[in-house]
């Protein structure tokens, strides 16, 4: 099979070949087990051509691994909106992406690649903290406002595992927007500090409160599934 360089073919031609054959090669097997030598023959280019447009393995796994269509605009759309609605908004934001760009295949891929190499981690925590954290924390502003990002986000990705790889119930029977009424207020909370100190809870709403109020009743409903009825 022939190879291309880089400036004797169109770049963007070559670099979606290499992603396209990195994402296959890593779908089948741990990052440790993929070599840059096997993605480049999979992609019918030079092997030097991986560290020419992406700098080598780490970052291409990590374009080979990322949703289709950037997240970035989107989840900035959740932080710059209505404060009163941000943790409702971010969970049914976070679980639109992933059920729209069928996540759970990649995430599995990802995960098992993340616990097998500590550089693949660390690239990926760098990549969530340049491309997430600093820009939201940026827009939300106030006091100790990463720890609180990094506590609301964190609470997001285990309800989504626990949703759709661990399929735990009632989570994952739930509805989008019964699920983000019960667990936004948690969000919510996290996000804006009123989980910081040793009080009680005050300031986040109960779940059937959320639901009754203004903002919420403003935002469209989620009919996609429906909770099986009780036994």
């Amino acid at each position: 099979m022939s190879t291309s360089r880089g400036p004797r073919a169109a770049r963007g031609e070559i670099r979606e070949r290499l992603v396209k054959a990195a994402r296959s090669c890593f779908w089948e097997r741990d990052y440790g087990t993929v070599t840059v030598r096997e993605i480049a023959h999979e992609a019918g280019v030079d092997p030097a051509l991986v560290s020419y447009y992406f700098g080598g393995k780490a970052n291409l796994f990590r374009e080979a691994m990322s949703l289709p269509d950037d997240p970035v605009d989107l989840v900035m759309g959740v932080f710059e909106g209505d404060r009163a609605t941000l943790g409702y908004r971010a969970l049914m934001t976070a679980m639109a992406l992933w059920e729209e760009s069928g996540m759970s295949s990649t995430v599995k891929v990802l995960i098992r690649s993340l616990l097998g190499s500590e550089s693949t981690m660390s690239d990926y925590r760098q990549w969530v903290d340049e491309a997430v954290v600093t820009p939201a924390a940026r827009i939300l502003g106030g006091e100790h406002v990463r720890y609180r990002m990094e506590n609301g986000i964190s609470h997001i990705i285990g309800l989504l595992l626990v949703r759709y790889m661990a399929e735990v119930e009632p989570i994952a029977s739930m509805s989008r927007e019964e699920l983000a009424a019960r667990h936004g207020p948690v969000v919510q909370a996290l996000f804006m500090g009123h989980l910081a100190g040793p009080g009680p809870l005050t300031a986040a709403p109960s779940s059937q409160e959320f639901l009754n109020t203004s903002e919420v009743k403003d935002l469209p409903s989620d009919k996609e599934k429906e909770r099986p009825s009780d036994v």
